[in-house]
């Protein structure tokens, strides 16, 4: 017993270790800016071409610094890993086929160097989600989750205090924090998500109070982003969750519960129904927002030139990641009307940047990992959260792309959980 309670404290001590680390690593990788709601604000964000070009071709620092940070822990880690690998089938060689694409795409990159600095980013990552993922039990990456996502939106929130740009009751405000608003709802989204989980594993009513709490706080936070994908997909992965989770008699009384809050809600509101459900649409985004919808904020313009350019390269592609780059960007923004950071989709910058080969990669690649994972989780109930985040993430890397192809914890989570999926064996080796 005493020496159950003495790993159980070496590896409490790990995680505590691990997560000041990585707050680090992404602080200076996603990056922190602790400008952005000033600079949002009082619209001091350039969105000029030539801004973009000359920020992109000149790169981040300290994402250079926290990308060689999370390297260097990672083989530290490595070291200290016991061995369990394996390459599942047919998982694990979809992703190694995934992974071995993007490296063959520099022999036929329209940008070589540019295309070099995105694989070694994402090569970074992988390697290192694949080394946490050893690493890690499920209970653990979840606590890393629930502290580096809650150090995050707390940090934000001081933040915006700092500033005084904390103003919820303003229209146009959206909660960001330290970084885009749509970073910060995936920030929110993980968050929620992993306490979700923890929670139903947490015996200790204690933490389990206070794990509610913070799940309160990033539901609540959430909403402050406004960013409509991410809510829906969170609350149905939410919704899907709790639906695997409960009993079987207890479902019924969820879906009951659910018709009979709808019902309810259109009896209130009465003819008012529409207008609040167009509202809620929006997240209090005003009708700027709605007007929004028919283009998808500009995507559908965007995809639809991705799409005519994708034929002049359908097999191969431009280069991982590459598309939307310094030799292509001015182009680009002359014919959609506006200067996009990226293409706005996971799935069509696979397209772009892999050809169609590498795009099939990667979706059979994830839909692999899911049924892998459901298959687990009719063993083991946490991988139940695996399928709920996977889900999550196909969701909203349907309207954006750098949830895959950038730094920041919330890739790095997904990807760790991917990466389990197809280079480690199921939860046996953590029930030791």
């Amino acid at each position: 017993m005493e020496n159950t309670q003495e790993v159980y404290d070496v590896r409490w001590k790990l995680v505590l270790l691990t997560f000041v680390v990585l707050l680090v690593i992404f602080g200076l990788s996603t990056p922190f800016n602790f400008e952005w709601p000033k600079a949002v604000k009082f619209k001091e964000v350039s969105s000029s071409t030539s801004a973009f070009v000359a920020r992109i071709e000149h790169g981040n620092l300290g994402r250079q610094i926290g990308l060689l940070m999370l390297a260097a822990f990672s083989m530290f880690s490595l070291a200290k890993t016991e061995n369990r690998y394996r390459v599942n089938l047919p998982t694990g060689w979809l992703f190694l086929f995934y992974l071995g694409w993007i490296m063959l795409s520099l022999s036929w990159s329209f940008d070589l160097f540019f295309t070099l600095r995105r694989v070694i980013t994402i090569y970074i990552l992988w390697v290192s989600a694949v080394i946490f993922a050893g690493r890690y039990t499920l209970r653990e990456l979840a606590f890393l989750a629930v502290l580096v996502t809650g150090s995050t939106l707390a940090l934000g929130f001081g933040n915006e205090l700092r500033l005084g740009t904390f103003e919820p009751t303003n229209i146009w405000w959206r909660f960001s924090g330290l970084f885009h608003t749509v970073s910060m709802s995936w920030n929110c989204g993980i968050l929620a998500l992993a306490s979700m989980f923890l929670v139903t594993d947490e015996e200790s009513s204690f933490r389990r109070a206070v794990l509610w709490f913070v799940f309160a706080v990033a539901i609540i936070f959430l909403l402050l982003t406004k960013s409509r994908m991410a809510f829906a997909s969170t609350l149905f992965t939410m919704g899907l969750y709790w639906y695997r989770v409960v009993s079987g008699p207890n479902k019924l009384f969820l879906i009951l519960g659910l018709v009979i809050a709808l019902s309810l809600s259109y009896l209130g509101l009465s003819n008012r129904w529409v207008y609040y459900v167009g509202e809620a649409s929006t997240l209090g985004r005003g009708e700027a927002a709605k007007e929004q919808v028919s283009d998808l904020t500009g995507r559908l313009p965007l995809w639809k030139y991705c799409f005519r350019r994708s034929e002049e390269r359908p097999i191969l592609g431009w280069g991982f990641n590459t598309f939307i780059s310094p030799k292509n960007m001015f182009e680009v923004a002359r014919n959609v009307g506006w200067t996009p950071g990226s293409t706005h989709s996971g799935y069509v910058d696979a397209i772009m940047g892999l050809g169609y080969v590498g795009a099939a990669a990667l979706i059979f690649f994830l839909l692999a990992a899911l049924a892998r994972a459901y298959d687990l989780s009719r063993r083991y109930p946490e991988y139940i959260c695996v399928v709920s985040v996977l889900i999550w993430l196909y969701y909203n890397i349907l309207l954006e792309a750098t949830l895959i192809t950038r730094p920041s914890f919330m890739s790095f989570f997904c990807m760790t959980l991917l990466a389990r999926l197809a280079l480690l064996p199921g939860a046996e080796w953590e029930r030791r």
